[in-house]
């Protein structure tokens, strides 16, 4: 006897039977209860979600002997011509073949005639979108009005490439992914119905490699029985399916995080001289790095990844002294890489790429020793605070303090101190403050403490220096702002901040929520209310008496 593969045993032959399409099955089944059948059907999704099986199944629902019902009998003799391709009012064309005027001419003569041995005549149309397009024309006025006891369903996986014209007729039906969790329960009863054994991760690479097909899930399931005979194990499913090893991808993220480049690259090496391509291992390290962020973020075992318990053990392990952000900076820069791996020298590409991500993860070490200097940055800032208290009980002149920006770890790791014109770091005059700085009014900006005040010694205008401290606290708390502040002149006069605008930036001058918001940041920063004046290129500043002459001349004052 001719053996028959397991896509084709385990086909689904009922509603119930059809797995991760539950909203489909439903409407399907209400329409039959409520005798509310349509007359055209449109199927769409990927491939092996079982649009044709559904399609099957509906013929089988409205043409049982005691039909239609909601679930076919399956032993009828109805249902059983229907299963094995019988059925003379069941149709199945593939468009991709039958896709002519002719041909599609020839179907809708043949709609004219009543069904012969059901109550229905069903006609499937697979891969509907590959008619030519005088073909759809012919269909299209059939396809609206057909004579009575006729169903049209049209299945098809580019959905894009389908006319509204006939979209429109249709009651669409959009098929999804099947998950791994239910693709795995699958190969699980179809092996303990076949008399197979099984390792409890061998699934789970069988599921990635199907990528929510079921029919392709239970072709390679077929192949890899045929390989090990009644015992599965994970080690044959990796050798079949030629995926990348968990082993492997866990060394590999581990050396980088462990700062051991030289186990990176043997293992690279190794799986490379296996035989595996530098784009197999790509797609390894995305899928294993995507897994092991949302551990990280999650916390827990999430339920929508599938993994054993020694192999959560192991990445919650490896994962304790890092942060999510790191592994998404790693997965950013690998999605960003892959024309590199396409190109011409994977080999050398994936080796660079390994090597910079090796670097990426050394800014840990960087922030660090940030850490360690903002640390004692702020130890030393406060005990100058303490000298400058007893000179002031002492009755001795208050000490300005020097101070340099706080910047973000990140920011210090990336770019270092900002430079001015002259090529000289910029430094911030600062009066020490009694009161410790808010989240608002970053410390060490140019802020003017309390004791200041009340000496009196709080100048009317603040140091040019401040401009720039200015500016660097805008790129810290409006990049936007900072980034046009820095390319324009300002100063300061009297109470007001005059900005010089030149034709690039003349825009300023006319947004007044710009206007508001610069001048609450100056508020904060100058810890006084300012006002803000603009000079446009080539224009002059006019004062108060500029203005009552050319008032005066206007009127004949």
């Amino acid at each position: 006897m001719n053996y028959t593969v397991i896509a084709r045993r385990w086909r689904p032959k009922r509603l119930e039977d059809v797995i991760g399409q539950l909203h489909i099955v439903t409407t399907i089944k209400n329409s039959i209860k409520f005798n509310r059948i349509a007359h055209a059907y449109l199927f769409t999704g990927p491939r092996g979600v079982g649009k044709t099986s559904m399609a099957r199944i509906i013929a089988k629902a409205v043409n049982c002997i005691d039909g239609p019902k909601e679930e076919p009998c399956g032993v009828c003799e109805n249902c059983l011509s229907i299963d094995n391709g019988s059925f003379v009012d069941v149709v199945e064309i593939d468009a991709a073949s039958t896709r002519g005027i002719d041909d599609i001419r020839e179907l809708t003569e043949t709609v004219r005639y009543m069904p012969m041995k059901g109550k229905y005549k069903l006609y499937i149309l697979d891969e509907a979108h590959m008619l030519t397009p005088q073909a759809r024309d012919a269909f299209l006025k059939t396809l609206e009005e057909p004579p009575g006891n006729n169903i049209f369903i049209l299945a098809t996986t580019e959905p894009q490439k389908i006319p509204y014209t006939i979209m429109s007729r249709c009651q669409r039906f959009d098929f999804k992914r099947i998950s791994e969790k239910d693709i795995i329960e699958q190969m699980k009863k179809v092996c303990q119905a076949e008399g197979v054994e099984y390792d409890e991760g061998a699934f789970r690479y069988i599921a990635t490699e199907a990528d929510g097909s079921m029919r392709d899930a239970e072709s390679i399931l077929d192949q890899i029985i045929a390989y090990s005979g009644k015992r599965i194990t994970e080690k044959d499913v990796i050798n079949i399916i030629g995926v990348i090893e968990k082993d492997t991808l866990h060394n590999i993220v581990k050396s980088i995080l462990d700062e051991d480049m030289k186990l990176g690259l043997e293992t690279i090496e190794r799986v490379l001289n296996e035989g595996y391509d530098a784009y197999h291992l790509y797609s390894g390290l995305i899928s294993f790095l995507r897994n092991i962020m949302i551990v990280k973020v999650y916390g827990a075992m999430p339920p929508f990844i599938h993994m054993g318990d020694d192999e959560y053990e192991k990445i919650t392990h490896m994962l304790k002294d890092i942060e999510y952000y790191e592994i998404q900076n790693m997965l950013t820069y690998l999605l960003k890489s892959e024309d590199l791996i396409k190109g011409f020298f994977p080999r050398i590409s994936l080796e660079v790429l390994y090597i910079n991500l090796y670097n990426l993860a050394k800014l840990r070490d960087v922030e660090k020793i940030l850490d360690n200097l903002d640390s004692h940055e702020q130890q030393g800032h406060k005990k100058e605070q303490i000298g400058v208290r007893s000179s002031e009980q002492k009755g001795q002149v208050q000490q300005q303090v020097e101070r340099k920006p706080v910047y973000n770890k990140m920011e210090k790791a990336a770019i270092g101190e900002k430079a001015d014109k002259t090529g000289k770091p910029y430094k911030t005059e600062a009066v020490e403050k009694t009161e410790p700085a808010t989240e608002d009014e970053p410390e060490g900006y140019g802020h003017t403490g309390e004791s200041a005040r009340k000496e009196g010694q709080a100048s009317e205008t603040q140091p040019q220096g401040d401009i720039q401290g200015f500016v660097e606290y805008l790129r810290k708390k409006k990049p936007f702002i900072g980034s046009i502040l820095e390319n324009l002149e300002l100063k300061i006069e009297n109470e007001n901040i005059v900005i010089s605008l030149n034709k690039n930036y003349s825009f300023i001058k006319k947004d007044m929520n710009l206007k508001e918001e610069i001048k609450q940041h100056l508020k904060m920063f100058f810890n006084k209310d300012m006002g803000i004046d603009f000079i446009v290129s080539g224009e002059k500043k006019h004062s108060l008496e500029d203005y009552v002459k050319e008032t005066e001349s206007l009127f004949k004052v």
